[in-house]
């Protein structure tokens, strides 16, 4: 079967947008707070830290994830508004994306693993 994707609902979109560029940002977040301790040492050999940036990796873990989850949920979201956007302005244009689709014919009664039960003939067709 073929179908066409003519036109994206942006508030749908953006909902949808909005958790998973949340999960991304929370997830760069995380990496980098962990990489943290690394970049200090990295930047303690060119020279003494100044006071009080000894003690920004226990910090990092908390507030860096959190941050980047709220920054790429803001920004992320958006941009997949403006993407819908331009997807339904120009599916309107030069048509929509189509999609060709397969499914598989379930019996039923076909429940898990169970086998199905034998066919029995009534009248013209099989149950």
């Amino acid at each position: 079967m073929k179908y066409e994707l003519k036109r994206i609902r942006v508030w749908s979109a953006i909902k949808v947008g909005f958790f998973i560029w949340g999960l991304i940002g929370f997830l760069g977040g995380l990496y980098m707070a962990m990489m943290m301790p690394f970049v200090m040492q990295f930047m303690e050999s060119f020279g003494p830290m100044p006071d009080g940036m000894g003690s920004v990796g226990p910090l990092a873990l908390i507030f860096l994830p959190i941050l980047y989850s709220l920054m790429a949920a803001v920004m992320g979201t958006v941009i997949t508004a403006i993407v819908a956007g331009f997807y339904n302005l120009i599916s309107s244009l030069l048509g929509g994306i189509e999609v060709s689709l397969e499914s598989e014919m379930l019996h039923p009664l076909n429940i898990g693993d169970k086998p199905l039960p034998p066919a029995k003939e009534s009248g013209n067709y099989t149950i």
